[in-house]
């Protein structure tokens, strides 16, 4: 069965047939792209993959490269969607910090992300302006959210931070470290639950707290 066939068996989404088929091409370019780069990828396999016909999927991306831009901005938008700061806004810095952290961490952990940040190092240099402003768009985003929290949970604790902007981007940091590359770079590399969520206390920890340990202990 392909993609289109499953789509449309959905009562609400066989309504609109056009989105049905767009998002059929979509998911089986991502699998195309992801599984053999830009250069290698071949539409026709996207078509066998998806269903309908070469036709449609021009009509709608006009060409590979539309196809291929298309996929950049909706993968960055599943990825926005998973990572979200509202749930932990009634959370004690500290406690809302990690279980931000580990929603972070894990999105950055997953296969499709880890598959997504490959593809993107790849092809940067046949789309270089592109693929940084949508990587800092992507990233941007993630940080605003983190922002937000630290500015009002800091403020309301009595212990307002200076610069929520710059600690939000220095928090991220701090989480994708050692981890991030090393499962983009081996993908056999993962985490226990255990190591994930030691890694995100430990960050915690330091991003709040210095690696100095207070004076006199």
């Amino acid at each position: 069965m392909t993609e289109l066939e499953k789509l449309t068996q959905d009562p609400e989404k066989a309504r609109d047939r056009g989105v049905a088929r767009r998002q059929a091409f979509l998911r089986a370019a991502r699998e195309v792209f992801f599984e053999a780069g830009y250069e290698a990828a071949s539409v026709n396999d996207v078509v066998a993959r998806a269903g309908g016909s070469l036709a449609t999927l021009y009509s709608q991306f006009g060409s590979k490269e539309g196809l291929f831009l298309a996929v950049v901005r909706d993968q960055f938008e599943r990825l926005r969607q998973d990572i979200s700061a509202e749930a932990v806004q009634h959370l004690p810095l500290e406690e809302g910090l990690v279980r931000l952290g580990e929603q972070v961490l894990q999105v950055m952990l997953q296969p499709d992300y880890l598959a997504f940040n490959r593809l993107l190092v790849n092809e940067g240099r046949k789309f270089p302006d592109l693929v940084r402003r949508m990587a800092e768009g992507e990233s941007e985003e993630t940080r605003f959210g983190i922002e937000c929290y630290l500015h009002e949970r800091s403020t309301a604790e009595g212990r307002p931070i200076a610069d929520p902007k710059d600690a939000a981007q220095y928090f991220v940091s701090l989480l994708r470290t050692r981890h991030l590359f090393n499962a983009i770079t081996d993908p056999a590399y993962t985490l226990t639950p255990e190591q994930l969520q030691a890694h995100v206390q430990a960050t915690v920890n330091l991003f709040l707290h210095g690696v100095l340990p207070p004076r006199g202990v």
